[in-house]
């Protein structure tokens, strides 16, 4: 059950409504669902001039939701240093009931598993013969902070790009394994300036540029996973074409190499 607030919203949250404040306790999930789906739908001009969102507290935890091009923004309250998200209703609502925080661990833990333990040689995810070890992943303990600052930088996606020379896609029996060993957050530093890629589910991705916006902008891409020889890559449909994997797990993208943070 969940207890909320409605901020400046109407109670069925389908409309602005300046200077409101209205609390529903105890409400179901399919209830929740319904005000979010709603909340999507509000004017975006009102919107943008009114401070409304929805506080959500379950369990102990606590957040904050905002709306704009009808998805939601979700913010934790409680942990401010994680980078807010940009999600569909029913991304948020996996979010609120804890089974996506239980699917990044185990994407998390196969990811780690999938990298040969090895200090001097590692393989990359479903490849075959050991490749060169690269340069351990680092500790970015600042980074927290500045991805919630994170804005967009790249353009529009390339409209139906051929694929990649040599790309060969996995098969689908091994595709939703791969997507899952790949789900995380990468940077190619932590300073503002530097950028990220957010794997966040198959076939979907997110890039984004750390700066001092406060409200992020995500950007949605789409991929393809596959290899071209021994080599995990990604084609995407975005500028730069193609992600490839390498053997530490770092990506390397438009020239710059993308670290996976722990």
């Amino acid at each position: 059950m969940y207890n909320v607030t409605l901020i400046n919203l109407t109670a069925d949250a389908r409309s602005v409504a300046a200077l409101a404040h209205v609390e529903q306790r105890d409400l179901a999930a399919e209830a929740l669902g319904t005000l979010l789906r709603n909340f999507c739908e509000i004017d975006p001009l009102e919107n943008a001039v009114t401070d409304a969102e929805i506080r959500v507290q379950v369990r102990r935890e606590s957040y904050l939701i905002r709306t704009q091009q009808k998805k939601l923004i979700l913010s934790d309250v409680n942990n401010r240093e994680l980078m807010a998200q940009i999600l569909t209703v029913e991304q948020v609502m996996r979010e609120l009931d804890g089974t996506a925080s239980s699917a990044r661990h185990e994407a998390i833990s196969l990811a780690r598993a999938e990298a040969a333990p090895a200090e001097t040689a590692a393989v990359p995810v479903g490849a075959g013969p050991a490749a060169p070890a690269g340069p351990r992943l680092p500790v970015l303990v600042v980074t927290a902070g500045l991805l919630l600052a994170a804005s967009i930088y790249l353009a529009a996606p390339f409209a139906a790009d051929e694929a990649p020379t040599g790309f060969v896609a996995v098969e689908p029996t091994e595709l939703a394994g791969l997507s899952a060993a790949l789900n995380g957050v990468y940077l190619t530093g932590s300073e503002p300036g530097q950028h990220g890629i957010v794997i966040s589910g198959p076939e979907e991705l997110k890039l984004f540029e750390l700066g001092a916006v406060a409200a992020p902008r995500v950007v949605y891409a789409t991929y393809r996973l596959g290899r071209t020889g021994p080599k995990l890559c990604l084609a995407t449909d975005q500028p730069g074409g193609v992600i490839e994997v390498t053997a530490d797990g770092t990506l390397v993208y438009g020239g710059e190499d993308y670290r996976r943070i722990p």
